[in-house]
């Protein structure tokens, strides 16, 4: 389905930089920009800031350049042939793309909330709109996307690269197509957001450890209570609350999927007393640990955070 040709990551280009594609080229070309640019795309003259995403379709005339400074963006040329048993335009379950918008309150300031747009009615197509600019929520995660790409097209193990590939890149559209389709205000990034998000990384992959907000405070550099505003701002919900609320979504994973004992699960899920364990369990899923492996089973929510 895709073909990865070549690309890069941060690639800089120093002032003046201009390139021009006046006939085009055969493949597809998309740019996420880290600096200023300006694109005449077909004919079309659109002026971008960083942040903002294009696919240039094949065969279209193309030129960008940043008179201003340093070009820099991240790239990938890429071949495209839908197959036969491909969907367009269907309906995914449940997309879950962008988990965080960023906006203005009244007095300025910027706050990261949960993304609530509803997702009853998205539709996606395989790419995003070609030979658009529009902007995109975090440039990062799109980054480390198209590293991964990179790597499957040299290094990936004989008879996984082509499997692997298309599902990054499916990843990758399925994202642009929501960001594409839901344009989002750039503003700045929070301060440490990408340590922050870090942070919160590992504490999902290992909510059994010790975690405190002293800890990440002094990796961070910053004070605890500047560590704890910002979290919530970020995340929309605070660090005691959001490692509780991991601590007990771990511990369902193990009632539903184990054997253990309650009494093992209280260690392995970060918990030095049984009664704290039951406590928070209940305060969080409405059921104590065995009426929830019980009578529950498996697919109960969350009914608090």
């Amino acid at each position: 389905m895709f073909h990865v040709m070549r690309g890069g990551c941060a690639t800089r280009h120093p002032y003046p930089f201009n390139l021009s594609r006046m006939h085009g080229i055969k493949n597809y070309v998309l740019l996420l920009l880290h600096s200023a640019a300006h694109f005449q795309i077909d004919g079309r003259d659109m002026d971008a800031t960083p942040g903002h995403a294009i696919l240039i379709a094949p065969h279209t005339p193309y030129c960008y350049y940043n008179l201003s400074g340093e070009y820099m963006d991240d790239w990938l040329h890429f071949e495209y042939s839908p197959d036969a048993t491909e969907h367009i335009n269907e309906k995914p379950d449940t997309p879950d793309c962008g988990s965080t918008e960023s906006h203005y309150d009244p007095a300025g300031n910027i706050s990261h909330t949960k993304n609530d747009i509803p997702t009853d009615n998205i539709t996606f197509s395989v790419l995003p709109p070609t030979n658009q600019l529009f902007p995109v929520r975090n440039m990062e995660f799109y980054s480390s996307l198209i590293r991964q790409l990179l790597w499957e097209k040299s290094f990936a193990l004989p008879g996984c690269q082509e499997q692997n590939m298309d599902a990054l890149f499916l990843v990758l559209f399925n994202h642009l197509c929501y960001d594409s389709a839901h344009p989002q205000p750039l503003l700045p990034p929070l301060p440490f957001e990408e340590k922050l998000r870090k942070v919160r990384s590992k504490m999902e992959d290992s909510p059994q450890k010790e975690h405190s907000i002293a800890l990440y405070a002094q990796e961070l550099k910053i004070s605890e209570s500047y560590f704890q505003h910002l979290y919530r701002k970020l995340f929309g919900i605070s660090f005691q609350k959001d490692i509780i609320k991991l601590r007990v979504e771990h511990s369902m994973e193990l009632l539903d999927h184990t054997d253990l004992t309650i009494d093992q699960l209280v260690e392995l899920c970060g918990y030095r007393s049984e009664v704290h364990f039951y406590r928070q369990f209940k305060a969080v899923t409405g059921y104590t640990p065995a009426q929830y492996r019980r009578q529950c089973g498996q697919g109960i929510s969350l009914t608090k955070n």
